[in-house]
């Protein structure tokens, strides 16, 4: 009977672990680490590695990034723009999600899948550091 508590406590603190734990791995980090429900843009190529870690990460559709700042390693503000300075992306909000050229979704753009990653950017329409937005959308 002893082992039996022991062993429903476990449970129960497991269980409640499992609980916690998603809802603190929603928020994206950086070195290049995209947890779900998230499309994450970074400053560099390959999702910052080797480079200065400047990374946002977003659950909705942004129109313009003249108006948003890179986050730093540290989530520090960067006080950098991120308007046409973004290398990478990681998808992974469980939508497409669409970077675009111009603020207002005009001009070049490319989509990626949910679970997607793009490390180069440079090999698509939207080009290396040319993003002023971003829609995400689901069907």
């Amino acid at each position: 009977m002893r082992l039996s508590k022991k062993a429903a406590g476990f449970v129960a603190a497991v269980a409640m672990f499992a609980a916690i734990a998603p809802a603190a791995a929603a928020v994206a980090s950086p070195r290049s680490t995209c947890y779900g429900g998230r499309v994450c843009l970074y400053a560099g190529f390959d999702y910052n590695r080797g480079q200065i870690d400047h990374w946002r990460d977003f659950v909705q559709d942004d129109s313009n990034f003249e108006d948003n700042n890179w986050l730093n390693w540290d989530f520090s503000n960067s006080w950098h723009s991120m308007n046409n300075e973004t290398s990478s992306i990681r998808n992974r909000i469980g939508c497409s999600a669409t970077l675009w050229q111009h603020p207002g979704y005009t001009g070049a753009h490319s989509t990626f899948t949910h679970n997607s990653n793009d490390g180069f950017l440079a090999n698509n329409a939207i080009g290396n550091n040319r993003a002023s937005a971003l829609d995400i959308w689901c069907r």
